[in-house]
């Protein structure tokens, strides 16, 4: 059975996130301070030797991946985008506000944030109260969102040989979901710009080894 071993590392800042905005797949380029950490955490890696480099295919995910590549050491052969790895869609809710958006979602089911619906309910109800508020119906349930990075991890898992170490370039929301699904009580510890979660990946399991570790 072949088993690998995802570093997981979410995009450096951009000036969406500094706006505090819902980015989803909004594309936008990365800010000093997103290049700044993309840099830290390249210089932090840099002697990891990876047998492929994967990321998102927007361009903050492929700008972070290009600024840790130039860190490496060793450059792996294998580098390439998946869009399977995008960012939660969020639909309607794209580029609202992001505190914002949760406070009318949650006020409507008797919450006051996304955090408060979490700490009753859970992150995957909160997902799917987004999705159910969408009026366009575009905004990705959980379950969308769990079966998506499925594909993508078997995916990653079919191209990599047994006991290979992949550089996989995400989103904050995508991690946080799956570090949810992977059993992280992630209340308060959103995936920090740039930091780094590790996971196991075979053929039918998944394993945290750990989450959002920052180095900037």
């Amino acid at each position: 059975m072949t088993k690998i071993i995802v570093d997981v590392v979410r995009h450096g800042e951009t000036f969406l996130n500094r706006l505090n905005r819902a980015q989803g797949w909004v594309d936008f380029e990365l800010d000093e301070r997103g290049r700044q950490q993309a840099n830290a955490t390249g210089e932090a890696l840099k002697n990891n030797q990876y047998d492929a480099i994967v990321s998102s295919d927007l361009r903050r995910a492929i700008e972070t991946r290009e600024i840790i590549m130039s860190h490496l050491v060793k450059r792996p052969e294998q580098t390439y985008t998946d869009k399977l790895f995008r960012e939660v869609f969020f639909g309607y809710f794209e580029g609202l506000d992001a505190d914002a958006n949760w406070r009318m979602i949650a006020h409507q089911n008797g919450y006051q944030d996304q955090d408060d619906i979490i700490r009753h309910e859970s992150l995957e109800a909160g997902r799917n109260m987004m999705h159910d508020m969408d009026p366009t119906g575009a905004a990705e349930s959980y379950e969308e969102v769990i079966a998506r990075l499925h594909r993508g991890l078997r995916k990653l898992v079919k191209e990599s040989q047994d006991g290979d170490r992949v550089l996989l370039v995400t989103h904050g929301t995508f991690i946080r979901t799956m570090a949810n699904w992977l059993g992280v009580d992630t209340v308060g510890n959103f995936p920090t710009n740039a930091g780094l979660t590790t996971i196991e990946a075979d053929e039918k399991h998944v394993k945290m080894i750990e989450y959002n570790h920052k180095f900037s």
